[in-house]
């Protein structure tokens, strides 16, 4: 009940809260948070790792959900074979076009 509040959460991630004065091409501020965590799976033998992620900027929004599985290595020289999928929405917030939605599946294995 009441007027909504215009403080904390809501002024930080408001994307008209980022503003700024510069507009000459490759001089935009953007918001980046990243949050990811990895914890061993199958008897200690995998990582997994599901993370999110969040990018503001005074055009557009983006939101993802990030989710990898590799092998569990200590000390390894060589980078170990990984999967990933990886969810995100982008929207523009300056004009009405349609909101982009992306999936993606990627498998590296080095040689």
């Amino acid at each position: 009940m009441g007027a909504p509040t215009a403080s904390g959460i809501h002024a930080l991630l408001d994307p008209t809260a980022i503003q700024h004065s510069d507009t000459s091409p490759g001089n935009s501020h953007q918001f980046k948070a990243d949050f990811a965590y990895g914890f061993p799976v199958h008897n200690n033998r995998l990582t997994m790792t599901p993370g999110v992620a969040v990018a503001l900027s005074p055009t557009t929004s983006t939101t993802s959900l990030r989710w990898s599985l590799a092998p569990h290595s200590q000390h390894s020289q060589t980078p170990p074979w990984q999967l990933s999928l990886q969810g995100e929405r982008e929207e523009n917030t300056t004009t009405d076009t349609p909101v982009d939605h992306s999936l993606k599946l990627n498998f590296s294995l080095p040689f």
